[in-house]
């Protein structure tokens, strides 16, 4: 059976870590950089019934033989025959007690970890929304006729957030729904209006529910070295976009639906690095990466570097006529094409820096994309600029900090029309400075 016909949670990050540059592989690798995948994949194999040290030896047995299936078909011959093997998940030589203690704090942690980015993101689209006035903190004095019998608001939400006071979702929904609910009263005119608009609550909370959950699943996914979810949502947002938009697409839009799909509070958008010391502002001394993610609870910082190809500037080489039917049609045979053919594509494009038509193919655009994401990579696993002549990150949005051992990702992300996506991973590099966004 081939391994692109199996669906088990985890075969996304599996085949990846197996298609990674990388010098060598290994099972202990693999489990070391999906920690979450494999809790994920035990209480879906336990129900969240309790975890027996056989049930572990079963998890380890299965994700094993996942890994040893996998290598073979996607590694060659002699690499795979040198894989080590001798590594099993963590907890397996320990006592029964110890395997239950030590999963449940685990999972605990995570639980604990994700909850507090959850309700943060849910926190931060409602802060950044165009109505946040609405849940400030009121004014005594403006409401002598009104009864608030709970006092809630966002910065009381905040307060709670930073000091760690939500236990459950549950404490930070009740919350939520008290700062609509007397945003509502404050505003009250009459009771109809109040009971009108305390139904509309639910709706507006649930759809923030629903944009908020999979940023933060893709932004958890990314920062663990996982990319699959992430342009899985891409995709699934390209998908949304009229036909009638083709044309005039570009790297801007699709750099502004990329942070969409990151939470604020994670992303720095054209990250300011100085390339160059040694040459003056507009000669090459600066340049910006497009997207700089902050690691969270996670485990990597990634770099996104983003590349959009035109459908036109793939048409035009054609010397025909064309509107909204003919790059539709162009779209759906690109989704199919296959990869090699494609990226040798010829593409037309209008260069801002030469001011001049250029001519290359979506596989010199990748390969730029890569090179130009290696550069920005090393230059921010620099830190800040030493002085006026060394390179690094000159950025006044970002904090940086000594720190022993932290680990920078870069993918190349390369979008053409709206249905086909490419990407590209770079080598890690290791950081000796933390990043933090002000």
């Amino acid at each position: 059976m081939n391994v692109t016909t199996k669906n088990y949670i985890g075969y996304e990050a599996l085949v990846y870590y197996l298609k990674s540059e990388r010098k060598n592989w290994s099972y202990h690798g693999f489990l070391k950089l999906n920690r979450d995948t494999i809790v994920a994949s035990l209480i879906s194999l336990t129900n969240n019934s309790s975890i027996t040290l056989s049930k572990w030896q079963s998890l380890d047995t299965a994700w094993f033989n996942h890994f040893l299936d996998n290598a073979k078909e996607l590694l060659e011959p002699k690499t795979y025959k040198d894989l080590p093997v001798d590594t099993t998940i963590t907890f397996l030589s320990s006592s029964k007690e110890t395997v239950n203690a030590s999963v449940e704090n685990l999972t605990k942690t995570l639980q604990s970890n994700k909850l507090i980015n959850f309700c943060y993101d849910i926190f931060h689209k409602l802060e950044n929304s165009s109505y946040a006035q609405l849940f400030y903190k009121y004014n005594e004095k403006d409401i002598v006729d009104k009864v608030i019998k709970h006092p809630m608001d966002l910065f009381t939400i905040n307060s709670k957030l930073e000091n760690g006071q939500y236990t459950n979702l549950e404490e930070f929904e009740y919350d939520i729904h008290l700062i609509f609910h007397n945003c509502y009263t404050y505003n009250d005119v009459k009771s109809e209006i109040y009971c009108s608009e305390e139904n509309k609550n639910n709706v507006t909370y649930e759809q923030v529910i629903n944009d908020t959950l999979p940023v933060t699943s893709a932004h958890e996914n990314l920062v663990i070295g996982d990319i699959m979810p992430f342009i899985g949502i891409l995709k699934t947002f390209l998908s949304t976009r009229s036909r009638m938009s083709l044309s005039s697409a570009d790297e801007s839009m699709l750099q502004a639906i990329v942070e969409s799909l990151l939470p604020l509070k994670y992303r720095i958008s054209e990250l300011s690095l100085v390339m160059d010391g040694k040459k003056p502002k507009g000669s090459g001394r600066f340049n910006y990466l497009d997207i700089f993610v902050l690691k969270g609870t996670g485990d990597n910082y990634i770099c996104l570097e983003l590349k959009y190809i035109s459908l036109a500037g793939l048409i035009k080489n054609q010397n025909i006529k064309f509107g909204a039917n003919e790059l539709e049609n162009l779209d759906k045979i690109l989704e199919k094409e296959n990869e090699e053919f494609l990226l040798k594509r010829p593409y037309t494009y209008w260069s801002k820096e030469y001011k001049k038509t250029n001519q290359t193919t979506i596989g010199d655009v990748l390969n730029n994309g890569i090179d130009q994401l290696r550069s920005y990579v090393n230059i921010i696993s620099k830190g800040r600029p030493v002085d006026y002549s060394n390179s690094g990150v000159f950025d006044e949005r970002i904090k940086i900090t000594k720190s022993e051992y932290n680990i920078l990702k870069g993918y190349v992300i390369l979008v053409i029309g709206f249905r086909r996506i490419l990407w590209r991973p770079i080598e890690e590099i290791i950081s000796n400075y933390a990043y933090i966004k002000v």
